[in-house]
């Protein structure tokens, strides 16, 4: 029977909407958490032949039985998350689109939306996992204030002098289909075929960097539990659909004795 079949392709389908769900829940505390969405899609439909109609006669649909759904894609909701006040002079957020530039190990360039930076034993401007940020940023140990600006501009001033002075600016990049990122975790993007290719943003684009501030989730709670009993509810109606094609079963094969 094709409804054992449909219906377990449903709840293979509902079980990685509730894991993708729980791994937005697990993540509202990660800042410049981006959540994911399921996209579903319907599988292929058998034509089942009714008989030839007449030449004067037009049948008005077809007669058509699905094979089931399943999940096509995830989509990442690139939304900004809830902005607060962290007063640390390297804390950075973005105000609206973009992304930071990360330099990993191996000479690649990755992107995220985290701004929280430190500085390395090296002087360098690095993300909480020690990457530097592009384009390579020196900020001197001896410095006695940090100053950036909504531009991406660095300065630093010296206990012996009133003067700012510049080492550097944030680099800061667009795409124009964010959704064709890869993930990588650790709150890292790799640029794909389906993203296109890094768009620097300038002040003239509208960039506004934050200093000060963190970029929060953007996991709304409420909505996810909301989201997380329609899946439970959708499983537990499926797999109900499983166990009717089987106790039909049951009673065609109880018509033979």
């Amino acid at each position: 029977m094709k409804a054992l079949f449909s219906a377990a392709t449903g709840m293979a389908a509902q079980q990685i909407q509730i894991d993708t769900i729980a791994n937005n829940l697990a993540n509202v505390s990660t800042n410049g958490f981006k959540k994911t969405r399921v996209a579903f899609e319907d599988l292929v439909y058998e034509n089942i032949r009714t008989g030839e109609a007449s030449a004067d006669a037009k049948r008005p649909g077809q007669l058509e039985i699905g094979s089931g759904s399943r999940v096509v894609a995830t989509q990442r909701d690139f939304t900004a998350g809830s902005i607060s006040q962290t007063n640390a002079p390297l804390d950075v957020a973005i105000q609206g689109r973009g992304f930071f530039v990360v330099q990993t190990p191996d000479g690649a360039e990755r992107y995220t939306r985290v701004g929280s930076f430190n500085v390395n034993q090296d002087s360098e401007l690095v993300t909480q996992q020690g990457y530097p940020i592009a384009p390579g940023i020196q900020i001197p140990l001896d410095a006695e204030e940090v100053i950036i600006a909504e531009d991406g501009t660095i300065q630093v001033r010296y206990s012996d002098s009133t003067d700012a002075v510049t080492v550097g600016a944030l680099d800061v990049m667009d795409f124009s289909n964010p959704n064709g990122l890869k993930a990588l975790g650790g709150n890292l993007y790799a640029a794909t075929a389906e993203s296109g290719e890094p768009i620097p943003i300038e002040a003239a684009d509208g960039l506004i960097l934050k200093q000060g501030f963190i970029e929060g989730s953007n996991v709304d709670i409420a909505e996810e539990l909301v989201n997380m009993i329609m899946a439970q509810r959708s499983f537990e109606v499926t797999s109900k659909a499983v166990e009717s094609a089987d106790e039909t079963m049951q009673i065609v094969n109880q018509m033979k004795r």
